[in-house]
């Protein structure tokens, strides 16, 4: 196929934007609409803020829809079938559609996950990889079914996981990973060079959206290695925390000590500027923590006014 790709490209947030960057900037394709959620208020400001993909697609002069509920909107599926586009590529998009509005474009729509499929089937799965320490991970683009993450795939390439990854580095690097790969497997696939291959079901794996209280950390029944993959996955967001005399204290950076073998929320000065916490098993070593309401503080910091609040951990762990 030599014409030019006309695409309908859906997606929201930044691991969206090299997706639509590398599309716009390849001569094989067209972009002829950009589909994204609608415009939030953010920050303490509430100040209402486009999406990432709307502010990108805002400078390239493409066009830009914001449905509301697009499973309940006839006119939106009325004019995407208008556009009569050839491919549609989503990239955490974040509604879900309905099978009529897959079969609009002439080859289906496309999807770029970040995991390696089907394990991590679902919302979020750089976080469900952090958490369980793997070592690698990955980018699947596959077409599109309306079964969560479950159609046929078209690419899988993988990424090591650098044990000083975490949640915002790791989005990084899958987000440039998919945008790199993404039209050449696309231009591959439209001119019949690649063939979907059906998921194996029996090893489908899922993860669920994040929730703020997620971060919540309980030393009874979490090792200290299960704490700093929590870390890892929850940061920035929502973060890992315990309740301290019914505040929040967050853990920013921490170390870990496998063999430090200390009661579940017992605390153990090791210096005058160092503690450690017992854990299920191993302790951990903190090393910036917020308290809140306050800034964040280095372990040095925190020490000189809130000596008698870690202490409080070993009766209220969690």
């Amino acid at each position: 196929m030599s014409k030019r790709i006309k695409t309908i490209f859906m997606g929201t947030p930044d691991f969206a934007l090299p997706s639509l960057q590398t599309l716009f900037e390849n001569e094989d394709f067209e972009i002829v609409a950009v589909v994204t959620q609608e415009d939030k208020k953010i920050g303490r400001k509430q100040e209402l803020t486009a999406p990432p993909i709307k502010q990108l697609a805002q400078k390239h002069n493409l066009p830009v829809f914001q449905p509301q509920k697009i499973k309940k909107n006839p006119d939106f599926q009325k004019l995407m079938e208008d556009l009569k586009p050839d491919l549609m590529v989503v990239v955490a998009y974040g509604q879900i559609l309905s099978q009529k509005i897959l079969d609009i474009p002439k080859f289906g729509a496309v999807n770029v996950h970040a995991s390696l499929l089907p394990n991590y089937r679902g919302a979020s799965p750089i976080e469900a990889a952090l958490l369980k320490g793997d070592k690698e991970t990955g980018v699947t683009i596959m077409k599109m079914e309306e079964k969560l993450d479950a159609g046929p795939i078209l690419n899988i390439t993988k990424l090591p996981i650098d044990p000083n990854d975490n949640a915002e580095s790791l989005t990084v690097k899958l987000g440039l990973l998919g945008g790199k790969i993404l039209p050449y497997v696309l231009r591959d696939y439209v001119d019949g060079e690649i063939q979907p291959i059906p998921q194996t079901e029996s090893r489908a794996t899922f993860c669920h959206k994040i929730d703020k209280e997620d971060g919540l950390i309980d030393l009874q029944t979490l090792t200290a290695v299960e704490i700093r993959n929590r870390l890892r996955a929850y940061t920035p967001w929502p973060s890992i925390f315990l309740m301290v005399e019914g505040k929040r204290l967050k853990f920013l950076e921490l170390d870990i000590d496998q063999s430090l073998k200390l009661a579940p929320g017992a605390v153990k000065e090791l210096s005058k500027n160092s503690v450690a916490i017992g854990t299920k098993d191993g302790s951990i070593i903190p090393q910036t923590l917020q308290l809140e309401g306050k800034k964040p503080m280095t372990i040095q910091e925190f020490l000189l006014g809130n000596r008698v609040l870690l202490s409080k951990l070993l009766t209220n762990p969690k």
